[in-house]
């Protein structure tokens, strides 16, 4: 079988910068590439806080909705700086993406938060993850605490620790050494079952329903 392949077209440094931060997290994570138009794309990533993170760039897929190693990507990514071209994502991997993906449309604004709202939580929420954690690290009931409620379109929506901590761990929120054209708040936005946290640097998906997806 052929293996995926990717051509990058733009946005490599902050792909590079998200995977690596992926990989960090969790060495074992996967990504999947939606193609959006004609030459974007998502690239969705899994997280062990159990949500989805998405970063995007400019590029086209061989195959749209392509499964593969975080790893495999990431290590591509830092190839191509040398030689350029199309990137060789290695064997398909879909078997391994534990669901379905949030819907590219559809997706409304219900409101809009500093960032400095995220970084307290997380903050806070080290706090007591250090308090509290075991070996398998911070408890479910603190990733699943609600720490943030938006009401907006006709819809009331809930925000887990688990959001915050993914959009921190992952670096999508800027640092105070940022540049200041960088924006400095979040977006909230709800579809169905989904909320969508959009951050400076990237997003994240958490499923309402009791699985992941």
């Amino acid at each position: 079988m052929v293996n995926d392949t990717l051509t990058l077209l733009g946005g490599g440094d902050g792909l590079r910068a998200f995977l690596a931060r992926v990989v960090g997290l969790e060495p074992t994570a996967t990504v999947r590439l939606r193609q959006l138009g004609a030459d974007a794309i998502d690239v969705f990533a899994t997280t062990p806080f159990e949500v989805v993170a998405a970063r995007r760039a400019r590029g086209r897929v061989s195959r749209d909705g392509a499964v593969v190693s975080a790893q495999t990507l990431y290590a591509g990514l830092v190839d191509s700086d040398s030689r350029g071209g199309e990137i060789d994502l290695g064997p398909a991997q879909d078997f391994a993406w534990p669901g379905a993906l949030p819907p590219a449309e559809g997706f409304v604004l219900l409101d809009t938060l500093p960032v400095t709202v995220a970084r307290d939580l997380s903050d806070q929420g080290r706090q007591l993850a250090r308090q509290f954690s075991g070996p398998l690290g911070p408890p479910t009931s603190l990733l699943n605490q609600p720490v943030i409620e938006v009401e907006g379109a006709g819809q009331t929506v809930e925000i887990p620790m688990r959001m915050v901590f993914a959009c921190t761990n992952l670096g999508l929120i800027p640092g105070f050494s940022a540049p200041q054209d960088v924006p400095r708040h979040l977006r909230v936005a709800g579809l169905g079952r989904w909320v969508r946290l959009d951050a400076p640097f990237g997003s994240v998906y958490h499923s309402t329903r009791l699985s992941l997806f």
